[in-house]
């Protein structure tokens, strides 16, 4: 029966500790700074609309490129700014973060 209860205890210390670090992760937007993406690396889905804000207290560029090497869109962003809303990106699409800015995606 001790072995029952000392196993058990260590399972459920194990669970609620896994528990709360998954929690804290989903609450922590995720900042991206200057770089290449596509939306893989920035956890974002096709053909869904985001909105683009600037976290840090420097300026912030980004541009997205389609296939092509066309500019679909380019954003200057201020320190501190306000959400902006993005056009649909789609999956071939590049984005290019420039600037000491800290981005993130919602």
């Amino acid at each position: 029966m001790k072995k029952f209860i000392s196993i058990f205890s260590i399972f459920l210390f194990l669970s609620f500790s896994i528990t709360t670090a998954t929690v804290a992760d989903i609450n922590q937007p995720r900042t991206f700074k200057e770089g290449f993406y596509n939306i893989r690396d920035l956890g974002l889905m096709e053909n869904v609309s985001y909105s683009v804000q600037n976290l840090s207290e420097y300026r912030g560029f980004m541009v997205v490129f389609d296939s092509e090497q066309k500019i679909q869109q380019a954003i200057s962003l201020d320190p501190r700014s306000q959400k902006f809303p993005l056009k649909p990106i789609r999956n071939s699409d590049r984005i290019v973060i420039l600037g000491q800015g800290a981005l993130t995606f919602s």
